[in-house]
Protein backbone atom coordinates (compact mmCIF):
# COMPACT_ATOMS: atom_id res chain seq x y z
CA UNK A 1 0.00 0.00 0.00
CA UNK A 2 1.79 3.33 -0.84
CA UNK A 3 0.95 5.85 2.10
CA UNK A 4 1.37 9.68 2.85
CA UNK A 5 4.43 10.09 5.33
CA UNK A 6 1.41 10.91 7.77
CA UNK A 7 -0.50 7.53 7.25
CA UNK A 8 -0.49 4.95 9.90
CA UNK A 9 1.18 1.58 9.64
CA UNK A 10 -0.75 -0.97 7.56
CA UNK A 11 -1.83 -3.21 10.72
CA UNK A 12 -2.38 0.10 12.96
CA UNK A 13 -4.58 1.55 10.36
CA UNK A 14 -6.84 -1.41 9.85
CA UNK A 15 -7.40 -2.01 13.66
CA UNK A 16 -8.38 1.80 13.82
CA UNK A 17 -10.52 0.92 10.60
CA UNK A 18 -12.29 -2.19 11.96
CA UNK A 19 -12.87 -0.89 15.62
CA UNK A 20 -14.49 2.37 14.16
CA UNK A 21 -16.71 0.28 11.99
CA UNK A 22 -18.37 -1.54 14.54
CA UNK A 23 -18.67 1.32 16.92
CA UNK A 24 -21.38 2.68 14.25
CA UNK A 25 -22.71 -1.24 13.96
CA UNK A 26 -22.65 -1.21 17.77
CA UNK A 27 -23.95 2.26 18.51
CA UNK A 28 -27.07 2.75 20.69
CA UNK A 29 -30.25 2.77 19.15
CA UNK A 30 -33.60 4.05 19.62
CA UNK A 31 -35.24 0.88 19.17
CA UNK A 32 -33.56 -0.76 22.50
CA UNK A 33 -33.96 2.52 24.60
CA UNK A 34 -37.72 2.57 23.65
CA UNK A 35 -37.92 -1.29 24.83
CA UNK A 36 -36.04 0.04 28.10
CA UNK A 37 -32.85 -1.25 27.34
CA UNK A 38 -30.35 0.26 29.14
CA UNK A 39 -27.47 -2.09 30.06
CA UNK A 40 -27.12 -3.70 27.00
CA UNK A 41 -23.50 -4.54 26.95
CA UNK A 42 -23.07 -3.57 23.43
CA UNK A 43 -24.17 0.10 23.45
CA UNK A 44 -21.78 2.81 23.73
CA UNK A 45 -22.19 6.60 23.79
CA UNK A 46 -23.61 7.95 20.55
CA UNK A 47 -22.35 11.13 19.30
CA UNK A 48 -23.93 14.40 19.58
CA UNK A 49 -24.21 16.50 16.29
CA UNK A 50 -26.34 19.18 16.10
CA UNK A 51 -29.70 19.05 13.99
CA UNK A 52 -29.51 21.37 10.88
CA UNK A 53 -32.27 22.91 9.70
CA UNK A 54 -33.48 22.81 6.09
CA UNK A 55 -33.63 19.63 3.61
CA UNK A 56 -30.93 17.53 6.01
CA UNK A 57 -33.28 17.99 8.91
CA UNK A 58 -36.70 18.08 8.80
CA UNK A 59 -39.17 16.79 11.72
CA UNK A 60 -42.79 15.06 10.68
CA UNK A 61 -45.01 17.95 10.86
CA UNK A 62 -42.66 20.50 10.74
CA UNK A 63 -41.59 23.57 8.64
CA UNK A 64 -39.43 21.16 6.39
CA UNK A 65 -41.19 18.76 6.13
CA UNK A 66 -42.71 19.61 3.07
CA UNK A 67 -44.92 16.89 1.60
CA UNK A 68 -45.47 19.24 -1.33
CA UNK A 69 -41.71 19.64 -2.55
CA UNK A 70 -42.15 17.48 -6.16
CA UNK A 71 -39.97 14.49 -6.19
CA UNK A 72 -36.67 14.21 -7.86
CA UNK A 73 -36.89 13.10 -11.39
CA UNK A 74 -36.39 9.12 -11.33
CA UNK A 75 -34.78 7.37 -14.35
CA UNK A 76 -36.02 4.05 -12.61
CA UNK A 77 -38.95 2.98 -11.66
CA UNK A 78 -38.56 -0.94 -9.78
CA UNK A 79 -41.13 -4.12 -10.83
CA UNK A 80 -42.98 -4.64 -7.54
CA UNK A 81 -42.83 -7.95 -8.90
CA UNK A 82 -38.81 -8.31 -9.06
CA UNK A 83 -37.64 -8.30 -5.44
CA UNK A 84 -34.56 -8.38 -4.26
CA UNK A 85 -35.39 -9.04 -0.72
CA UNK A 86 -38.34 -10.25 0.85
CA UNK A 87 -38.65 -10.61 4.62
CA UNK A 88 -41.02 -13.18 5.81
CA UNK A 89 -42.03 -13.12 9.33
CA UNK A 90 -39.39 -11.65 10.65
CA UNK A 91 -39.36 -11.21 14.72
CA UNK A 92 -36.49 -9.32 16.11
CA UNK A 93 -35.87 -9.40 20.29
CA UNK A 94 -33.47 -7.83 22.61
CA UNK A 95 -33.25 -10.50 25.65
CA UNK A 96 -37.25 -10.43 26.31
CA UNK A 97 -38.38 -6.90 25.11
CA UNK A 98 -39.23 -7.89 21.17
CA UNK A 99 -38.56 -5.07 18.66
CA UNK A 100 -40.13 -6.28 15.27
CA UNK A 101 -43.56 -8.58 15.52
CA UNK A 102 -43.28 -11.05 12.23
CA UNK A 103 -42.57 -8.45 10.04
CA UNK A 104 -42.64 -8.96 6.27
CA UNK A 105 -42.19 -6.49 3.78
CA UNK A 106 -40.57 -6.56 0.03
CA UNK A 107 -37.77 -4.50 -1.49
CA UNK A 108 -38.34 -4.63 -5.06
CA UNK A 109 -34.56 -5.05 -7.13
CA UNK A 110 -33.48 -1.49 -8.06
CA UNK A 111 -35.73 0.21 -6.38
CA UNK A 112 -35.40 2.62 -3.48
CA UNK A 113 -37.74 1.57 -0.59
CA UNK A 114 -37.72 4.22 2.31
CA UNK A 115 -38.56 2.86 6.01
CA UNK A 116 -40.17 5.61 8.14
CA UNK A 117 -41.96 5.82 11.02
CA UNK A 118 -41.23 7.41 14.77
CA UNK A 119 -37.98 6.76 17.09
CA UNK A 120 -38.38 3.19 18.67
CA UNK A 121 -40.55 1.70 16.28
CA UNK A 122 -37.90 -0.89 14.80
CA UNK A 123 -36.75 0.71 11.45
CA UNK A 124 -32.89 0.75 12.52
CA UNK A 125 -33.01 -3.21 13.98
CA UNK A 126 -35.09 -3.91 10.52
CA UNK A 127 -32.64 -2.53 8.82
CA UNK A 128 -29.46 -4.16 9.90
CA UNK A 129 -31.24 -7.70 10.13
CA UNK A 130 -31.50 -7.38 6.62
CA UNK A 131 -27.15 -7.79 6.76
CA UNK A 132 -26.85 -9.68 9.82
CA UNK A 133 -25.79 -6.47 11.81
CA UNK A 134 -28.23 -7.07 14.66
CA UNK A 135 -27.11 -10.30 15.78
CA UNK A 136 -23.67 -9.12 16.56
CA UNK A 137 -25.55 -8.01 19.67
CA UNK A 138 -25.49 -11.07 22.18
CA UNK A 139 -28.81 -10.08 23.49
CA UNK A 140 -30.27 -10.42 20.06
CA UNK A 141 -32.48 -13.29 18.59
CA UNK A 142 -33.93 -13.53 15.63
CA UNK A 143 -36.60 -15.08 14.09
CA UNK A 144 -38.24 -15.58 9.73
CA UNK A 145 -36.52 -15.54 7.36
CA UNK A 146 -34.25 -12.99 4.90
CA UNK A 147 -34.36 -13.85 1.40
CA UNK A 148 -31.69 -12.27 -0.66
CA UNK A 149 -32.30 -13.33 -4.51
CA UNK A 150 -34.89 -16.02 -3.60
CA UNK A 151 -32.18 -17.44 -0.86
CA UNK A 152 -32.28 -17.10 3.08
CA UNK A 153 -29.42 -15.42 4.17
CA UNK A 154 -30.05 -16.71 8.31
CA UNK A 155 -29.59 -20.30 6.61
CA UNK A 156 -27.00 -22.13 7.96
CA UNK A 157 -24.48 -21.78 5.34
CA UNK A 158 -24.38 -18.72 4.55
CA UNK A 159 -21.15 -16.85 4.39
CA UNK A 160 -21.33 -12.86 6.45
CA UNK A 161 -18.34 -12.02 4.92
CA UNK A 162 -20.13 -12.34 1.66
CA UNK A 163 -23.24 -11.52 2.51
CA UNK A 164 -22.32 -8.11 4.13
CA UNK A 165 -20.64 -7.76 0.59
CA UNK A 166 -23.85 -8.16 -1.67
CA UNK A 167 -25.43 -6.02 0.95
CA UNK A 168 -23.39 -3.39 1.83
CA UNK A 169 -24.08 -0.43 4.69
CA UNK A 170 -23.89 3.08 5.17
CA UNK A 171 -24.10 4.58 8.80
CA UNK A 172 -25.71 7.72 10.17
CA UNK A 173 -22.13 9.22 10.92
CA UNK A 174 -19.27 8.85 8.74
CA UNK A 175 -16.83 6.89 9.26
CA UNK A 176 -13.89 7.05 6.79
CA UNK A 177 -11.06 4.70 7.79
CA UNK A 178 -8.18 6.44 9.30
CA UNK A 179 -6.25 6.07 5.37
CA UNK A 180 -5.85 8.38 2.46
CA UNK A 181 -9.01 8.82 0.36
CA UNK A 182 -7.60 6.06 -2.14
CA UNK A 183 -6.89 3.41 0.42
CA UNK A 184 -10.55 4.06 1.78
CA UNK A 185 -12.19 2.73 -1.50
CA UNK A 186 -9.47 0.21 -2.52
CA UNK A 187 -9.83 -1.22 1.13
CA UNK A 188 -12.94 -3.58 0.02
CA UNK A 189 -11.09 -4.52 -3.55
CA UNK A 190 -8.08 -5.57 -1.53
CA UNK A 191 -9.60 -7.73 0.80
CA UNK A 192 -11.96 -9.39 -1.78
CA UNK A 193 -8.55 -10.25 -4.07
CA UNK A 194 -6.56 -13.27 -3.65
CA UNK A 195 -3.22 -11.67 -4.19
CA UNK A 196 -2.59 -7.73 -3.06
CA UNK A 197 -3.13 -6.04 -6.41
CA UNK A 198 -1.08 -3.40 -7.06
CA UNK A 199 -2.07 0.67 -6.87
CA UNK A 200 -1.92 0.80 -10.86
CA UNK A 201 -4.70 -2.29 -11.01
CA UNK A 202 -6.81 -0.33 -8.41
CA UNK A 203 -6.58 3.15 -9.59
CA UNK A 204 -9.99 1.87 -12.47
CA UNK A 205 -12.14 0.93 -9.88
CA UNK A 206 -11.34 3.01 -7.49
CA UNK A 207 -12.29 5.65 -10.44
CA UNK A 208 -15.46 3.95 -11.29
CA UNK A 209 -16.46 4.08 -6.99
CA UNK A 210 -15.74 7.38 -6.62
CA UNK A 211 -17.39 8.77 -9.64
CA UNK A 212 -20.49 6.27 -8.64
CA UNK A 213 -20.41 8.24 -5.29
CA UNK A 214 -20.08 11.50 -7.20
CA UNK A 215 -17.13 12.28 -5.13
CA UNK A 216 -14.21 11.90 -8.09
CA UNK A 217 -13.78 14.87 -9.59
CA UNK A 218 -13.57 16.45 -6.05
CA UNK A 219 -11.37 14.28 -5.01
CA UNK A 220 -8.96 13.24 -8.22
CA UNK A 221 -5.98 15.45 -7.62
CA UNK A 222 -5.58 14.56 -3.96
CA UNK A 223 -6.20 10.84 -3.89
CA UNK A 224 -3.24 10.98 -1.14
CA UNK A 225 -4.92 12.86 1.46
CA UNK A 226 -5.99 12.08 4.45
CA UNK A 227 -9.84 10.92 4.66
CA UNK A 228 -10.34 12.68 7.75
CA UNK A 229 -9.44 15.83 6.36
CA UNK A 230 -12.40 16.06 3.85
CA UNK A 231 -15.73 18.01 4.86
CA UNK A 232 -18.87 15.86 6.51
CA UNK A 233 -20.70 15.84 3.19
CA UNK A 234 -17.54 14.37 1.49
CA UNK A 235 -16.75 11.79 3.98
CA UNK A 236 -20.50 10.17 3.92
CA UNK A 237 -20.04 10.32 -0.29
CA UNK A 238 -16.22 8.63 0.59
CA UNK A 239 -17.80 6.12 2.55
CA UNK A 240 -20.70 5.64 -0.32
CA UNK A 241 -17.72 5.00 -2.40
CA UNK A 242 -16.21 2.36 -0.30
CA UNK A 243 -19.21 0.41 -0.18
CA UNK A 244 -19.77 0.48 -3.82
CA UNK A 245 -16.29 -0.57 -4.51
CA UNK A 246 -17.10 -3.97 -2.95
CA UNK A 247 -20.07 -4.43 -5.86
CA UNK A 248 -22.95 -4.69 -3.32
CA UNK A 249 -26.56 -5.71 -5.04
CA UNK A 250 -28.50 -3.89 -2.33
CA UNK A 251 -27.27 -0.83 -0.25
CA UNK A 252 -28.51 0.12 3.39
CA UNK A 253 -28.67 3.42 4.96
CA UNK A 254 -29.00 4.53 7.75
CA UNK A 255 -30.38 8.21 8.26
CA UNK A 256 -27.08 8.79 5.84
CA UNK A 257 -28.15 12.57 5.93
CA UNK A 258 -28.84 13.44 9.05
CA UNK A 259 -25.76 15.06 10.39
CA UNK A 260 -25.04 16.86 6.67
CA UNK A 261 -25.74 20.46 6.01
CA UNK A 262 -28.60 20.89 3.56
CA UNK A 263 -26.36 21.46 0.46
CA UNK A 264 -24.84 17.87 0.85
CA UNK A 265 -28.21 16.60 2.03
CA UNK A 266 -28.98 17.56 -1.93
CA UNK A 267 -25.80 15.76 -3.12
CA UNK A 268 -26.59 12.41 -1.29
CA UNK A 269 -30.11 12.46 -2.77
CA UNK A 270 -29.29 12.71 -6.00
CA UNK A 271 -27.07 10.10 -5.97
CA UNK A 272 -29.85 7.69 -4.64
CA UNK A 273 -31.90 8.87 -7.34
CA UNK A 274 -28.89 7.90 -9.45
CA UNK A 275 -28.03 4.87 -8.12
CA UNK A 276 -31.68 3.25 -8.39
CA UNK A 277 -31.61 0.49 -11.32
CA UNK A 278 -27.95 -0.35 -10.76
CA UNK A 279 -28.67 -1.47 -7.12
CA UNK A 280 -31.17 -1.80 -4.70
CA UNK A 281 -31.13 1.45 -1.80
CA UNK A 282 -33.30 0.47 1.49
CA UNK A 283 -32.73 3.79 3.60
CA UNK A 284 -33.83 4.57 7.41
CA UNK A 285 -34.96 8.27 7.33
CA UNK A 286 -36.95 10.55 9.80
CA UNK A 287 -37.57 13.22 7.06
CA UNK A 288 -41.00 12.67 5.37
CA UNK A 289 -39.80 15.17 2.40
CA UNK A 290 -36.70 13.26 1.56
CA UNK A 291 -38.38 9.97 1.72
CA UNK A 292 -41.07 11.60 -0.80
CA UNK A 293 -38.11 12.85 -3.02
CA UNK A 294 -35.79 9.88 -3.59
CA UNK A 295 -38.12 6.99 -2.85
CA UNK A 296 -40.21 4.93 -5.29
CA UNK A 297 -41.49 2.63 -2.46
CA UNK A 298 -41.92 3.45 1.24
CA UNK A 299 -42.81 1.10 4.57
CA UNK A 300 -44.42 2.94 7.68
CA UNK A 301 -43.62 0.82 10.88
CA UNK A 302 -45.10 1.27 14.40
CA UNK A 303 -44.20 -0.15 17.72
CA UNK A 304 -42.66 -2.84 15.77
CA UNK A 305 -45.02 -3.67 13.27
CA UNK A 306 -45.36 -2.60 9.93
CA UNK A 307 -48.47 -1.03 9.37
CA UNK A 308 -48.34 -0.04 5.61
CA UNK A 309 -46.56 -0.95 2.17
CA UNK A 310 -46.48 0.09 -1.25
CA UNK A 311 -45.70 2.82 -3.85
CA UNK A 312 -43.97 5.76 -1.90
CA UNK A 313 -47.09 7.94 -3.66
CA UNK A 314 -49.66 6.13 -2.46
CA UNK A 315 -48.26 5.72 1.34
CA UNK A 316 -47.83 9.18 1.58
CA UNK A 317 -50.27 10.92 -0.24
CA UNK A 318 -53.41 8.38 0.10
CA UNK A 319 -52.44 5.57 3.00
CA UNK A 320 -54.42 3.31 3.28
CA UNK A 321 -54.26 2.85 6.98
CA UNK A 322 -55.04 5.89 9.91
CA UNK A 323 -52.10 5.68 12.12
CA UNK A 324 -49.90 6.22 8.55
CA UNK A 325 -52.66 9.19 8.11
CA UNK A 326 -51.78 10.66 11.11
CA UNK A 327 -48.07 10.18 11.12
CA UNK A 328 -47.51 11.77 7.40
CA UNK A 329 -50.22 14.56 8.42
CA UNK A 330 -47.74 14.90 11.83
CA UNK A 331 -50.02 14.32 14.50
CA UNK A 332 -47.55 11.77 16.07
CA UNK A 333 -43.97 11.08 15.55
Amino acid sequence: MEANDNTPPVDAAYEKAQAQEWRHVLDATSDRRAAGINSDPTEVAAVSEPVLAGVGAGTVGGPSADLDAPPRRRQHIADPNDLALAIRGLRVAYGSAEILHGVDLDAPRGGVLALVGPSGCGKTTLLRSLNRLTELAPTAKIDGEVLLDGENTYGPKVDLNLLRRRVGMVFQQPNPFPMSIFDNVAFAIREQAQRRPTRGSLMPQVEHALERAGLWHEVKDDLNRSALSMSGGQQQRLCIARTLAADPEVLLMDEPCSALDPRSTARIEELIVQLAGSLTVVIVTHNLAQARRIADYAAFLLNGDLIEQGPAEQVFENPLEQSTRDFVAGIFG
